[in-house]
């Protein structure tokens, strides 16, 4: 088994990311706020960082407000796979979501062909709403199972930690 570790600035910016996707339809919901802060326990990030994370929740930002130049290329990747994965995840991307990964994916300078790559991989990851799981769950096994996919073909076992 092999050891990734994800942190905490690509943790924190790609649940911007993924905040930024939801605020797409203009509006935020008690489920997800709640279901993002609970994430971000399990992730263990620090207090300023909660703090963060806590403002995005309030109101939206625009895409090229994320914080993302100082992520590695792994984290870039791993940062648009799980936000094309929310955009499917109703099996019904918005044209506003489309709009965001376009957004998204010039801004961590992605040709076409790895963002069509990324988004296939963020395709290929089982759906996870089921049994009424939490949104904080989701997140979670979202996070866990992406490295697998984006360092190989998605057969061999990752542990996954945030730090």
């Amino acid at each position: 088994m092999k050891r990734l570790t994800i942190s905490g600035d690509a943790c924190i910016e790609t649940l911007a990311l993924l905040i930024t996707m939801a605020w797409a339809d203009g509006r935020l919901d008690d489920q997800e706020r709640e279901g993002v802060r609970a994430a971000a326990s399990v992730f263990n990030l620090t207090k300023e960082l909660r703090e963060r994370l806590d403002q995005l929740l309030e109101k939206p930002i625009g895409i090229d407000e994320l914080l993302v130049d100082d992520l590695s290329a792994r984290d870039k990747a791993f940062a648009y796979v799980a936000a094309a994965w929310l955009a499917g995840v109703d099996d019904d991307v918005h044209a506003k979501e489309e709009e965001l990964l376009g957004k998204l994916g010039l801004l961590l300078g992605f040709t076409d062909e790895r963002r069509n790559e990324l988004a296939g991989i963020a395709r290929d990851l089982e759906p996870l709403r089921k049994d009424g799981a939490s949104w904080a769950t989701e997140i979670v096994t979202l996070f866990k199972a992406i490295p697998s996919r984006l360092e190989g073909d998605g057969t061999e076992n990752y542990e996954v930690a945030f730090e």
